[in-house]
């Protein structure tokens, strides 16, 4: 089974603080990786909508292979995609999509 890492970052309005967290685990494909990671990027949203918390900039990143120790960012060669999650819920933006200019609007 393939390996993928899975790092959420989140931020919320009016404060300086963002909170990283990075798991790595083995799935059976890319696409089991993107619906593990929907999941989590749903959960996020739902505890923010419970909490009554604003998003700023709060994302699921999604990279192949286990990264745990790299420092990892959207240009790193693994980099497969991420969910970006605002109030309206998360919103998957690829790799490709992500380098061609639709990162610049998160």
């Amino acid at each position: 089974m393939p390996a993928f890492t899975i790092v959420t970052t989140t931020a919320t309005r009016e404060t300086e603080a963002v909170e990283v967290s990075t798991l790595s685990d083995d799935f059976t494909n890319e696409s089991e990786a993107i619906g593990y990671s929907r999941r989590l990027a749903e959960e996020m949203v739902g505890m923010a909508e419970q909490l009554a918390l604003d998003f700023d900039y709060s994302s699921v990143g999604i990279y192949e292979g286990d990264l745990f120790e790299d420092d990892l960012n959207p240009d790193h060669a693994a980099f497969r995609g991420l969910w970006a999650l605002d109030d309206d819920g998360p919103a998957f933006v690829s790799a490709e999509e992500f380098h061609d200019g639709a990162g610049e609007a998160l």
